[in-house]
């Protein structure tokens, strides 16, 4: 099963490069444009010109980059391997990026950062949850393949019924963090180094004969995969061992209180003579179709309804669309399993998207006619200046839900779902020639 080991993280020494929240940035598939150039402005030092890395000839740019700032001691090795315990504290709903069902409550959500060693899907250790696309996969490959780092973790869960993973993590956490910053987003990020053997010892024997339930970061596990393939046929001797076999993954125990999931709404766009009013029509016959305010506790109102997706086409007002009989679903999806048919974003690409409006999955990878947002005062808006013609509005999904699916061997479709907070980028960054 899942395999994890300490490892001695790259990180920023401070005293050279400056603090924690002008080098820290979030993941690379949430960076705006505008947020990139502020991120750039704020430190010359900033992970972001590792993460992201723009223009002509950028990983390899990179990769020299970060190069240079070992050789100058802006990075440095840690000197003995360690597990890194992690905590984020927020306000939900005090994000500027989504409303929230239960705003203001305080919320944190704690792990550790780990060396995790790539399987493959097919062996049942580490279990995706949803699709990717093709081209995130080529531009991380491009990247990991001049800079020999993972610069940003991907987010995996695992279930530890017996608490001895968790009661190191709250030990190490009674103590003063070694980093304690908020990153103007409203989340707190604060890190522990934990390196005395017991406690290593005791989180390691924890994970063994588990598995990694994937929550974010598909695309950079998927890019793992394939770069650990491509050493090994480079370097037919690589012992198993080889950190070239290994990624960084931030793992939270699954049950954790503090995780939270928000939806991933769709945008509809370009499609010729779209209108609302016929495609309500259409699915009149399938689905009970009731209007209420368009407000901004409707993800909380569809959660309360089994089925049920939201249709806004502008105005102040939404219509719930409720499918009258769910067996049509599981009929128009043989052999997928109950767990995957009772999700409403099943539901919205199997009997709305792709047989009214012919966004099948060539479209959806595309991104022809379909855009994510994961705000739902965005979705309005862009509907609402005509950048959209209408925004399918989601539930969250529950993590059990999420875990039920990928225990099946299946996965949602790409963008379905939304772990709030991110962890930062930057924090700790792992080599694979270290």
């Amino acid at each position: 099963m899942a395999e994890i080991t300490p490892f001695a993280a790259l990180r920023y020494d401070t005293a050279r490069a400056g603090t924690m929240d002008t080098l820290c940035c979030p993941p690379y598939d949430i960076i705006p444009p505008d947020r990139q150039k502020a991120l750039e402005a704020k430190n010359p030092y900033n992970t972001i010109r590792l993460e992201r890395p723009l223009g002509e000839d950028c990983y390899r740019r990179a990769g020299a980059l970060l190069r240079t700032w070992q050789e100058k001691g802006i990075l440095k090795q840690d000197a003995v391997p360690a597990y890194y315990v992690y905590r984020m504290d927020f306000a939900e709903g005090k994000s500027s990026n989504e409303p929230s069902m239960t705003a203001g409550k305080s919320c944190g959500v704690y792990g550790f950062f780990a060396r995790v060693h790539v399987e493959p899907f097919g062996a049942g250790v580490i279990l995706p949850h949803e699709e990717t696309l093709s081209r995130d996969k080529t531009d991380r490959f491009s990247l990991l393949s001049e800079i020999f780092c993972n610069i940003s973790p991907i987010y995996g869960l695992y279930e530890d019924h017996s608490g001895r993973a968790d009661q190191i993590l709250r030990k190490a956490m009674a103590a003063p963090p070694d980093v304690c910053f908020p990153d103007g987003d409203g989340v707190t990020h604060s890190l522990w180094t934990l390196c005395d053997p017991a406690s290593l010892a005791v989180l390691t024997q924890a994970l063994a004969g588990r598995r990694i339930l994937i929550a974010d970061g598909h695309h950079r596990y998927e890019t793992s995969l394939a770069f650990y393939e491509e050493q090994k046929q480079k370097k037919p001797d690589l012992p198993p061992d080889s950190p070239l076999g290994t990624t960084l993954m931030l793992l939270t125990e699954a049950g954790h209180p503090g995780l939270v999931v928000w939806p991933t709404h769709r945008l509809v766009c370009g499609l010729p003579g779209f209108s609302s009013g016929a495609l309500l029509e259409a699915l009149a016959g399938d689905f009970d179709c009731e209007t209420g305010p368009a407000g901004a506790d409707l993800p909380r109102r569809l959660s309360e309804r089994p089925n049920t997706v939201g249709l806004y086409a502008g105005g102040d007002t939404v219509t719930m669309l409720t499918l009258r009989e769910p067996g049509n679903l599981r009929r128009a999806l043989p052999g997928k399993s109950q767990a995957y048919c009772a999700l409403e974003v099943s539901l919205l690409h199997t009997l709305i998207l792709e047989p009214h409006l012919g966004i099948n999955k060539e479209r959806l990878a595309a991104q022809t006619n379909l855009i994510y947002t994961r705000s739902l005062e965005d979705a309005y808006e862009g509907v609402r200046n005509g950048a959209y013609q209408c925004a399918f509005i989601l539930p969250p999904t529950p993590v059990s839900m999420i875990g039920h699916v990928a225990a099946h061997g299946e996965r949602m479709p790409q963008k379905s779902t939304y772990f709030h907070p991110k962890p930062t980028t930057g924090l700790v960054i792992h080599s694979l020639t270290l």
